[in-house]
C-alpha cells in the first residue's frame, strides 16, 4: 500500500468553518449526520494507518485498539488512549517532526510543550504519522459533504 500525503489548504480551513455556520442554522440535524461520518473516517483512517508492531501484533495492537471516537451533536471527539500515541505519531529525540498537525493550524510550540520529555535518557524514534494525517483527510471530506448538504437545501 502506498502512502498518501495530504495537506488542508488553511483556504480551505477557514471556508469549512463558513460552511459549518451556515449548516448550523439551516439543518441542524444534517451537520451532525455529516459531523459523525467525517469522525468515524477519520477513526477508521487512523486505526488502518497506526503502527503495529511484531509483539504487540497479536493482540492487533494497542495503539490501534485505542483510538476512538465521540460525537454529540455538532461536536466530535477522536482520540487516541494510549499514552505512548503521540511519540509515535511526532517522533522523539532529533526526529520530532510536527508539521502534520502544523499544517492544520495547532503551533509546533503547543505540541512540543505537551509531549516533551523529562531529558532524562536519549531516545530517538522516527515518527510515524497515523493520527493528523486521517484528521486532515477527514476535515476535507467533511467540508465536501457539508458543501453538498447545503446545496441540496439551496
Amino acid at each position: 500500500m502506498s502512502k498518501v500525503d495530504v495537506k488542508i489548504d488553511p483556504g480551505d480551513l477557514s471556508r469549512l468553518n463558513q460552511v459549518i455556520k451556515k449548516l448550523k442554522s439551516q439543518a441542524p440535524k444534517e451537520l451532525s449526520k455529516n459531523i459523525a461520518h467525517a469522525a468515524k473516517f477519520i477513526e477508521n483512517d487512523a486505526v488502518r494507518n497506526a503502527p503495529v508492531y511484531k509483539g504487540d501484533a497479536y493482540l492487533g495492537g494497542n495503539l490501534r485498539q485505542s483510538i476512538g471516537s465521540e460525537v454529540l451533536g455538532s461536536t466530535a471527539q477522536i482520540f487516541a488512549k494510549a499514552k505512548y500515541a503521540p511519540y509515535q505519531e511526532f517522533g522523539t529525540g532529533r526526529f520530532v517532526d510536527v508539521s502534520e498537525a502544523q499544517a492544520i493550524g495547532i503551533p509546533p510550540a503547543e505540541i512540543k510543550r505537551l509531549y516533551k520529555g523529562s531529558g532524562k535518557r536519549k531516545v530517538n524514534i522516527q515518527p510515524q504519522p497515523f493520527f493528523f494525517p486521517a484528521v486532515r483527510k477527514g476535515l476535507k471530506r467533511l467540508l465536501d459533504s457539508i458543501e453538498v448538504s447545503i446545496s441540496k437545501l439551496v
